[in-house]
């Protein structure tokens, strides 16, 4: 797709009052333009409320599942556009040894520590500011936790950066940690390339670079890997994101349809997309570089009719889709796997980016 190239960086940017958390915190929505994208995202979370992109035609839609009001990201149970962490996903028995010394964390999921309890990065206030130069725009968030917060030992001082340059729009991390912790989180972020009038992804069409997936166990938990050949987790080659039509497959019972890791092949190789995802009937066509290991293709299978999305959209499973680019899910109960531990001294770093065309 490189040839297509994108209007010119108008490096517009705004930030205005959300509103107030139950607890008095101002929540700032902070909005950035270029030439062919609008991004707004607030301090809550650091959560993306809308990504305007245009279709085949021009006509930009929002293309990101969000709220309207700071108080449904308050009360929030499918962390729509979130930033999750420390760690995101699931952690067995809410617990991990780390030098010799047990942590606990909040079992917020059955006896599981899912995307690090009921605060974590998701249900805190970071502090956002708008940056603009030569060529890009765009959004960047800090925040620190303390010594043991929310179970993890280490404090942290963390960043992460949303940033418009052309067609793409990237998440950079950057994290330190003050003694051996964990640090594995993820953007929780929802996509329908079709915008409020698409009622769910049955229609899009999805590729992962993946020969390997994490299938899971009763309790919702990934396990090692296992390969995609012959199964439903096959999508090496474009096909329809629904799950429908392998619905009576046990680990799609298990995931209430898609909600597994996917071991992509050459995350971090800039000549080739991880993920790509496409809407034939708008034109709207959006390619994944990540440097992480795994991506988590969740259909939504928790989001229900009493959830009201921004532009008047009810919740429904299937209504969107996340790709949650990440580390190895549950890798604390699998020694198997390298461990995210992020040590003082040495400096987190980590880097998604989603490109938006138009197709024909």
């Amino acid at each position: 797709m490189s040839e297509y190239r994108s209007p010119a960086l108008t490096a517009e940017t705004a930030t205005k009052l959300f509103g107030r958390t139950r607890s008095g915190e101002n929540v700032f929505l902070h909005t950035v333009k270029n030439g062919s994208l609008t991004l707004r995202c607030i301090d809550y979370g650091a959560a993306v409320v809308s990504l305007e992109t245009p279709d085949r035609d021009g006509v930009r839609e929002n293309v990101f599942l969000g709220y309207d009001t700071l108080a449904e990201y308050e009360t929030d149970s499918c962390w729509c556009g979130l930033l999750c962490g420390p760690v995101a996903g699931r952690v067995a028995d809410a617990s991990f040894e780390l030098e010799g010394v047990r942590c606990e964390l909040e079992a917020n999921d059955g006896t599981s520590c899912l995307h690090s309890g009921s605060a974590g990065f998701s249900h805190s206030v970071w502090h956002g500011e708008t940056f603009s130069s030569p060529g890009e725009a765009g959004v960047r968030f800090r925040f620190s936790t303390l010594p043991g917060q929310w179970g993890f030992p280490g404090a942290l001082a963390i960043t992460a950066t949303y940033t418009l340059s052309g067609n793409s729009l990237t998440l950079a991390w950057e994290a330190e940690a003050s003694a051996p912790t964990l640090l594995a989180p993820a953007f929780h972020g929802y996509f329908n390339l079709g915008g409020n009038k698409t009622p769910s992804i049955a229609d899009h069409r999805l590729a992962l670079d993946a020969d390997r997936f994490m299938p899971l166990d009763e309790r919702h938990l990934p396990k090692m890997p296992e390969p995609v050949e012959g199964t439903a987790f096959d999508f090496r080659a474009p096909r329809s994101a629904d799950h429908t039509p392998w619905a009576s497959e046990r680990q799609l019972c298990l995931g209430n349809g898609y909600d597994h890791p996917f071991l992509l092949n050459s995350p971090g190789d800039p000549r080739t997309p991880d993920i790509v995802l496409e809407h034939p009937a708008s034109g709207r066509l959006m390619e994944v570089y990540t440097d992480q290991p795994t991506c988590v293709l969740y259909t939504g299978g928790s989001l229900n009719s009493s959830q009201r999305f921004s532009g008047g959209r009810r919740g429904a499973p299937g209504r969107a889709l996340a790709l949650e680019t990440q580390w190895y899910p549950n890798a604390p109960a699998l020694p198997d796997l390298p461990q995210p531990v992020l040590y003082p001294g040495e400096s987190y770093r980590a880097r998604t980016e989603w490109r938006f065309f138009p197709t024909t």
